[in-house]
Parts: C-alpha cells; structure tokens; sequence
C-alpha cells in the first residue's frame, strides 16, 4: 500500500522509531509482527502536523499512521453487522459472535477524517494490501 501511495506521493516521508526520513530509506526498515508508522507526503505536511495535526491540508490530503500488533486475546467478542457467509435471500440481522484471533494482528488506521474521500481511499487500499497479502 505505501509502495503505491509513494507513487503518487515521491516526496513521501515516514517515520518509524525517529525523525521522518524518505520512504526509500525507510521501505527495508518497516518492522513485519509489529509497529507504528506515520506517514506525510512531503516535507512541508510534515512540518505542518505539528501544528495542525490529523487534518486534512491541501489537496484533501493529510497525514497518517498505521499502528499494527499481533492480537493479544485469543478471542474478541464481535458484532456481525454483514452476513460473512453472503447466503443470497436469506433475511440478515447483526448478531454478536466471537472471533478466535490466533495468528491475526489488530490494526489500527489514524486519518484526518474517516468520511473524507482521501481516508476512506487509505482504508481501502490497506484493506486489500491485507487481502493480497493473506492471500498471496
């Protein structure tokens, strides 16, 4: 995911455990289990995080970070808004169940604003890179 986003975002900075530097230098560095990771797009809305903070800047973009750790319990109780079995013509109403968490990480996405188009295309994008990954 951060690989395309450099794409369209060459001056991208990210920090890990320090200072923000180029995600060129950065890319190896990225801890696989567990980490933080906070990510502007240059230099300039790194400098204006600091005083602004998750916001959206120009161009309806903003900073953010990815905070990811293997799940601590080995279970979490959940609420199924979705049918996970996507049966066709049945009724669906959400229901709780338990969600057994062995070998699976909680991750965390802290963006400007959830509603905005930038952060949802974040959200999405991270999503798939998981979906790929799991799947890869």
């Amino acid at each position: 995911m951060l690989d395309d986003l450099h794409g369209r975002w060459p001056n991208m900075l990210v920090a890990l455990d320090g200072p923000f530097l180029p995600w060129r230098r950065t890319r190896a560095q990225v801890p696989a289990g567990a980490g933080e990771v906070y990510v502007a797009r240059d230099a300039q809305m790194e400098r204006r995080w600091d005083d602004v903070g998750y916001s959206l800047m120009e161009q309806g973009e903003g900073p953010f970070a990815v905070l990811y750790e293997p799940c601590r319990h080995p279970t979490v109780e959940i609420r199924l808004d979705e049918d996970p079995y996507d049966r066709r013509g049945f009724g669906f109403e959400p229901y709780s169940a338990t969600l057994v968490t062995a070998g699976l990480s909680m991750v965390t996405v802290v963006t400007p604003d959830a509603d905005s188009p930038f952060s949802r295309g974040l959200i999405d994008a991270l999503k798939q890179a998981l979906v790929d990954q799991a799947h890869g």
